[in-house]
């Protein structure tokens, strides 16, 4: 495979939205019922899909938008699965939440999709499926990263500094401001952080070239 890769002639990151779960001061979703549990306890951000065929999402808006260039850092864990599941990242979708992305990874394979998909499934636009390696083997704490840079997407897992998936940005065209947690049937996850940063370029970038990002861009710090 040939990578088109940034150069990563980063000027500046800036923090637009950080959540360690200390509280629910951002207002994510806090619900249970007989299909679902979402609530914020120990600094985590718990999520349970109590149903046999519906899945579901946890979000909210980002107030002031998506900038042109931004990444998606969060560290999930999985508690509990029954059978086949995925679980992850969602954006880039309005409230009546019609069409969204997705960057997910599957709780007993190491297997990751990255989507384009209607609500309930109803039509894919876009889809890719692939293996990845774990950082930590039998470790059930995931790091996910989403990239937006120029006109393309990196997609990373754990710590490493090479994407898993590359594509452009038409390809995960974004209906709205909307970011958050997916999670299928019989699964129990738990969030210990997001972050969103906008990446601001030098001049001159022309995103041709590969060097690494760096790791402390991928995993947030």
């Amino acid at each position: 495979m040939i990578f088109n890769l940034p150069i990563a002639d980063i000027q500046h990151r800036d923090t637009i939205f950080e959540d360690d779960f200390s509280n629910n001061v951002a207002g994510w979703e806090i619900i249970e019922d007989e299909d679902e549990k979402a609530c914020i306890e120990k600094r985590h951000y718990f999520m349970e899909n109590k149903s046999e065929t519906r899945w579901m999402f946890y979000h909210k808006e980002l107030q002031r938008g998506f900038p042109k260039n931004f990444v998606i850092n969060t560290e999930i864990e999985i508690l509990d699965y029954k059978g086949y599941g995925q679980f992850g990242l969602v954006w880039g979708f309005s409230k009546p939440h019609h069409v969204l992305n997705r960057f997910v990874l599957s709780a007993e394979t190491d297997r990751f999709t990255v989507s384009r998909f209607e609500k309930n499934h109803h039509h894919t636009f876009h889809r890719f499926s692939g293996t990845y390696e774990k950082s930590v083997p039998g470790s059930q704490k995931c790091f996910l990263s989403v990239m937006l840079m120029e006109d393309y997407y990196y997609f990373f897992l754990h710590e490493y500094s090479r994407p898993v998936y590359i594509c452009h940005r038409t390809h995960m065209h974004s209906e709205g401001n909307r970011f958050g947690f997916y999670v299928e049937p019989g699964m129990v996850i738990r969030a210990k952080k997001i972050k969103i940063q906008r990446i601001i370029t030098k001049p001159g970038f022309d995103n041709r070239a590969w060097m690494p990002v760096g790791s402390e861009l991928i995993n947030g710090r």
